[in-house]
Parts: structure tokens; sequence; C-alpha cells
């Protein structure tokens, strides 16, 4: 069974609140002795995640979004009004189910746009951390049982009304060899003479090549396909020349 990947949404920087302010080294603190310990004993064999904690090469806005797309789960933080957590939580939720938030009991009341939305609440110290294990136990268990059941409002209503999502995947590469049968095929005199050649009639080879030369689109497969399969060289092409001068 491959190991389940987690990413970890929540500030990282110092937060200011209308009450106090977090500093960084606060947060950090969080994250390591209670939300990721948590996580660590709801899915013990799972590799987690935050974004200072990446080491792929590149920009880490990069390395964020392909974290969101991919991940099986990943949990939000909404504790604080961190706009790149909002944005990065709605990345999520428009492109993959497998979201938890979570917030802290002591922080102020989650923005109205996802206060429907179902989340653990937790209290950062020593009794906090079996009712957050217990709460994203309960969230994972369901996303493994049902992986495809949208878990927002974004992808319920795109389920409900067939919505189709950009395909970005790159188109499979058509053979030269089916090129070269489909470009034959729009040209009706050229079938022809195939069609008596393979029923055994004689053809007129001279004029069969005049007829392909007439129709790029049917010379450039075809040299593809030959170049191919190791039969086009250009003492080849020589000795064709000279046998239809």
């Amino acid at each position: 069974m491959s190991t389940k990947t987690c990413f970890v949404i929540m500030p990282i920087g110092d937060q200011k609140t209308d009450i106090t302010t977090v500093t960084q080294s606060e947060l950090k603190k969080k994250y390591d002795t209670l939300i990721k310990e948590a996580l660590s004993k709801s899915r013990p064999n799972m590799e987690i995640t935050r974004a200072d904690e990446s080491l792929v090469p590149g920009t880490i806005t990069t390395d964020i979004i392909a974290r969101l797309m991919h991940s099986d789960y990943v949990i939000a933080d909404v504790s604080y009004p961190n706009p790149n957590v909002f944005y990065e939580l709605g990345l999520r939720h428009a492109c993959h189910p497998g979201t938890v938030i979570i917030k802290d009991k002591s922080a102020p009341s989650v923005p109205f746009d996802i206060a429907h939305l179902r989340y653990v609440e937790y209290t950062a110290d020593l009794d906090g951390l079996q009712p957050l294990v217990k709460g994203l136990t309960n969230h994972f268990d369901f996303f493994d049982r049902e992986p495809a059941r949208p878990d927002n409002h974004f992808l319920e209503y795109a389920k409900l009304t067939s919505y189709i999502f950009p395909d970005y995947k790159k188109p499979e590469e058509v053979s030269s060899e089916i090129q070269l049968a489909m470009s034959i095929m729009e040209n009706p005199d050229v079938v022809e003479l195939l069609i008596k050649q393979q029923a055994g009639e004689p053809v007129d080879q001279a004029e069969l090549l005049r007829l392909l030369m007439k129709n790029p689109k049917v010379v450039q497969p075809l040299l593809q396909a030959l170049s191919k399969s190791g039969n086009l060289t250009l003492f080849d092409n020589l000795k064709l020349g000279r046998a239809h001068k």
C-alpha cells in the first residue's frame, strides 16, 4: 500500500489579531508539538509536510500548488485571518476532496463563506492533543471510505451540474503510419491505385508516385513512416529519382 500524503496549510510568519500577536516561533511550536503530532498519531505512516519543510527545487509557490493538487489529505488551520491560508484552501477545494479544516478554540469565528463547513476545533495545550487526534481520524476514515465524495460546496455544485473541468492532458501522439493511412483515405485516386495493386492488377508506379507527390499531406507521413522503418535513405532516393526520369 502506498504511503498517504498530507499537506498542512497554516500561517508561517507572525500573525496579528485584534487581541494579540502570535509569533513565528509560537506557530512552529504549535505545528511540531500539536498538529503534526496529532497527524502522526492519527496515521502513523503518513508523510506530513508544511510549506517551509519542502525540499523540492524551484519556487515555493509551484511546490505548494502541486501539493494542494495531489496530496491525499490537506489540513487547513483557519485560526488566523491569513489570506494565503484561505487562498490555498480555495485552490484545494476547487480541485480535490480530502480537506480537513481545523481551528484553535480561542481564535475568532471563521469567515462567513466557510462557516457552514465542518471543522475540528482544538485547544493549544496538552489536553487538546487527543481530541484533535480523534477528530482527524474520523475525517480520514470518512475520506478513505468515500474518496471521491465532494467535501465542499464548490465540488458539490460541480457534481450536481456535471461541470466539465478543463482537460490539460497532452494529446496522444498519432503514429506516422496512422497519419499516412488517414491522409491516403482523403485522396480517392491514390486509394483506387492501391486497391488495384492489392488485387494484383497492373499499376503504373510512376502514376502512383505523381499522385503522391501532388498531395503533401500524404508525402510527409509516408516519408516519416519510411524513415522510421529504415527504408528511406539518400541512396534509395537517388535511385528512385533516376528510375523515373
